[in-house]
């Protein structure tokens, strides 16, 4: 079986659509991505957020010549990295980023032929490649200043919204391009509420007739300020895959088979076993391909100890680490768990045992006048992934109102003895109707109830620095990834930030391509860590 790849960094954006299965409802996001509406695409880690942002671009680079529309994708995923004293320092990294993104896909497409005077005024001999490289080195510049906080650097980058709105404005009229579309990912640092709200006031103040921002967000960490209304600044746009859509297994086996065809033989032959790893993964694309692999080759026994592993410790081991980085929510991050592990989960698999209709409850509803720290609670674990919101402002019983949670299948499937023939025996009546209620009063939140919500938001600036010395067992890549860092020494997050290309190429067999992408995937993981 070949190497299945996790992450859309890894894939170029002709893999990204030989690997693309469309559904109805990735279609109406890409096509709304297109348009010229402000956008919020919102799903946990693995969902597909950056991936459906890759397909949108690539559908508008290849019909540029006809539609004039020019994408410009930016990843804002060196965020973590920009964690000082100096506030300015991560607005001018983001203005000059984007500005930056935008005189590069405009030179690709060759629409910069003429000099605009706008992008040239940022730099002193007015042309636009001097503005492009003077960007460059403001954005290295503010990125690498974590290294040593005690050296002064440049934080004014001459920009603000209206220079780039008007630069945009100029371009669109000299090359007769329709309007520009800005695909931003990782577009709010998880852990810094500060940076998420300038992001989102610079996403509200960059609209305009020529330019809509389209921006990926997880679920139950961002924070967008009082200058922005979700409501009137953009539409919110779910990633989530419905797992009760008829095709849902149809596409997420396809989703596997398109990376690895010669999977079909297995996947036909242990048809049942490959549906209860899709049904557990909950509509996590990363998910299914991480258990996938590591129950190959695929049968029962092998994906039963994957199940096991993966729903019964890692996801939940990975949750509880997010307080090692968001040091300020410890306590409702552990709350979460306990809430989930030791009371929700037992009760369901007991009624399961005592009734003689089977409990097959997988939705829970919570008040709305629940204590703040149970939401928190409960939006940090649909970060995590462990819970998925379905749904606001729905009555439950005696009228009240609240919000739906459905809780991931595997972590409901994962505690059985067998989870795959558990995870098919639960799919086969799930109701979105039947929910577990939890009042604005319940017993259970006695704990968590008193915790001052603001106080957690107050994050300290020693993040970056307590991170560097973990290990690179704690990133998210492949084993053999992580095998060659550790035999180069680079055994360490501080230590593969520090690296170059060059230095990758020390191993055997490693050449400028193949270092390319080792710096590409270990980078990848870092940022990603270090972004929760």
């Amino acid at each position: 079986m070949s190497e299945l790849n996790f992450r859309t960094e890894d894939l170029t954006l002709q893999e990204v659509g030989d690997y693309f299965v469309e559904t109805s409802m990735d279609r109406q996001t890409i096509d709304k991505l297109k348009s010229k509406k402000t956008v919020v695409l919102q799903g946990a880690r693995g969902v597909g957020k950056s991936f459906l942002l890759k397909v949108a671009q690539k559908e508008l680079d290849e019909s540029f010549s006809d539609s004039r529309i020019l994408a410009v994708y930016v990843t804002f995923n060196k965020a973590g990295l920009l964690q000082t004293s100096n506030p300015e320092r991560f607005k001018h990294w983001m203005l000059a980023k984007v500005c930056n993104r935008v005189i590069r896909e405009a030179r690709k497409k060759g629409t910069l032929r003429q000099q605009s005077t706008i992008f040239a005024t940022l730099s002193h001999d007015g042309t636009d490649e001097a503005a492009q490289i003077r960007l460059q080195e403001l954005e290295r510049d503010l990125e690498d200043a974590w290294k040593n906080e005690g050296v002064s650097s440049k934080f004014d980058s001459g920009i603000d919204p209206e220079v780039i709105k008007d630069a945009v404005e100029d371009l669109c009229l000299q090359a007769k391009v329709r309007r520009v579309v800005l695909l931003v990912d990782e577009a709010a640092h998880v852990f810094i509420p500060e940076q998420q709200r300038q992001f989102f006031t610079l996403m509200r103040d960059l609209r305009s007739p020529y330019l809509s921002v389209k921006a990926a967000v997880y679920p139950g960490v961002t924070y967008f300020g009082d200058s922005f209304q979700l409501s009137h600044d953009a539409e919110m746009i779910s990633v989530n895959r419905d797992i009760l859509d008829p095709e849902y297994l149809n596409a997420m086996r396809e989703i596997v088979l398109r990376q690895d065809p010669s999977l079909l033989p297995q996947v036909k032959k242990n048809g049942e076993v490959f549906d209860a790893l899709a049904f557990a993964a909950s509509g996590n694309p990363r998910t299914l391909l991480k258990t996938v692999s590591a129950a190959s080759p695929l049968n029962t026994s092998n994906a039963q100890r994957v199940m096991r592993e993966y729903y019964r410790e890692t996801i939940w081991s990975e949750h509880s680490a997010l307080a090692d980085r968001y040091v300020g929510h410890r306590a409702v991050i552990d709350w979460g768990r306990e809430f989930l592990q030791t009371h929700v989960i037992p009760s369901l698999r007991t009624r399961q045992r005592q009734s003689e209709e089977p409990d097959r409850r997988v939705f829970l509803w919570v008040h709305r006048d629940a204590p703040v720290a149970v939401k928190e609670a409960l939006r940090l674990l649909c970060y995590s992934g462990i819970l998925h919101e379905a749904g606001s402002g729905l009555v439950a019983t005696r009228g009240l109102v609240g919000t739906r949670y459905m809780l991931n299948i595997g972590t409901r499937t994962g505690a059985e003895p067998e989870p795959v023939s558990a995870t098919a025996w639960l799919r086969k009546s799930i109701s979105i109707k039947r929910m577990m209620e939890f009042g604005a009063n319940h017993d259970l939140y006695e704990d968590i109830a008193r915790l001052d919500v603001e106080e957690m938001d107050e994050e300290g600036r020693e993040f970056l620095k307590s991170q560097l010395h973990r290990s690179v067992d704690q990133l998210d890549m492949t084993a053999f990834s992580r095998g060659v860092l550790k035999q180069l020494g680079f055994d360490t997050v501080g230590k593969i930030l520090t690296a170059s290309e060059s230095d990758f190429q020390q191993a055997k067999w490693v050449g400028p391509v193949r270092s390319r992408q080792m710096m590409n995937i270990a980078t990848a993981a870092v940022l990603e860590y270090l972004s929760g």
